[in-house]
């Protein structure tokens, strides 16, 4: 009988470890108790190709804090949202986080988020820290400072710092679903040999997947250094229809390609000169072809009205012009002859139109 009751006892301990493990708890805090008696939503998604998001857990904000609890079996990246991330509450932002077992801490101030409590979320509050550090120096950047190279090389010094970071996060999770999502989000952040590093650390499911597969062949291609013909490669256009960048360079007209976003500051703060460079070059054979790396297409096409962009304008939707133009840091411009050279990259202001009045001279 003490047998059997011995055995039952270690059994129930064995029980009750398999249950807790890839267990998690969030503690959450707001700076202050404004969205008390609100919901906050825990979700992920169901694969990396996944529209909508799935609630794992919700619960009501009390005196500025909220408590969720779960199970996971791997790491994943979860977000957290004031109403579900659809219809999340726009006064606040969205926090994403790392789904692995023990006690995460996330705080929301304002538009800074700050993770801590596991050691995933400790690192990956590493690339929060920066992504605050460098939103918050681009909102203060007077535009009479946009082409002051001082102010140039401290936000390209913070890009260059936050690209790093995203990249020794996902080299490091590359074998489980955060740094699978990491590296999808973020690939076209990475140079070629960044990214021919995280396949080569990755488990052959991963590698065998079509799209990395197609990556890789992209990776092999000559790449469109200055004094190398331009690289084909497929984009989508404003009517969501697939086009060709041969269908707009290579046609006996200077082209400027544009990489730029809706979010990037520096960007809209270069669209004045663009746009004066456009309107006093196009007579002579210029032309300009935007391509937006946006992942919203409504705030790509707003921006695209807002700011008066008359020329050609496309989006990187597989996010592969990015990858095979080694696009680290946004505004990023390549500039190409009329038989399909390129001839000069990231100039901007009187540099490019020198270098355009040298061409078309």
């Amino acid at each position: 009988m003490k047998k059997i009751t011995l055995l039952l006892f270690i059994l129930a301990i064995v029980f009750a470890s398999c249950k807790d493990k890839g267990a998690y708890t969030i503690e959450g805090n707001f700076a202050d108790n404004a969205y008390d008696g609100k919901m906050v939503y825990l979700q992920k998604m169901d694969s990396l190709q996944s529209e909508s998001l799935t609630v794992i857990d919700s619960a009501a904000i009390k005196d500025g804090k909220f408590n969720l609890k779960g199970v996971t079996e791997a790491p994943v990246m979860g977000f957290v949202s004031v109403g579900k991330f659809e219809a999340a509450d726009p006064d606040t932002p969205v926090g994403t986080l790392i789904l692995e077992a023990g006690n995460i801490k996330i705080s929301f101030d304002k538009t800074n988020i700050t993770l801590a409590g596991t050691p995933k979320n400790d690192e990956f509050n590493n690339i929060h820290a920066v992504m605050n550090k460098l939103t918050d120096m681009i909102s203060k950047i007077n535009p009479q400072d946009a082409n002051n190279p001082e102010v140039g090389k401290k936000v390209n010094d913070l890009q260059e710092e936050l690209q790093k970071a995203t990249f020794d996060f996902s080299k490091a999770n590359i074998d489980n679903k955060a740094g699978e999502f990491l590296f999808y989000s973020s690939a076209k952040t990475f140079t070629k040999e960044q990214l021919k590093e995280l396949i080569s650390a990755s488990d052959s499911t991963f590698r065998s997947r079509p799209e990395i597969q197609e990556l890789l062949k992209q990776l092999d291609r000559v790449r469109p250094e200055v004094g190398n013909p331009f690289s084909d490669v497929q984009l989508v256009n404003q009517e969501g229809m697939p086009v060709s960048l041969s269908d707009y360079v290579g046609k006996n007209k200077l082209v400027l390609i544009d990489f730029w976003a809706s979010w990037c500051q520096p960007c809209i703060q270069e669209m004045p000169n663009l746009i004066k460079t456009y309107n006093q070059y196009k007579s002579k054979g210029l032309e300009i072809v935007g391509i937006s790396v946006d992942d919203d297409k409504s705030k790509w096409l707003n921006a695209v009205k807002t700011y008066k962009m008359s020329w050609v304008q496309l989006a990187d939707a597989s996010t592969m012009a990015s990858q095979l133009y080694e696009v680290a840091s946004i505004p990023h411009t390549v500039l190409i002859d009329q038989n399909g050279i390129v001839v000069a990259k990231n100039l901007r202001g009187k540099a490019l139109d020198d270098k355009i009045d040298e061409i078309l001279k």
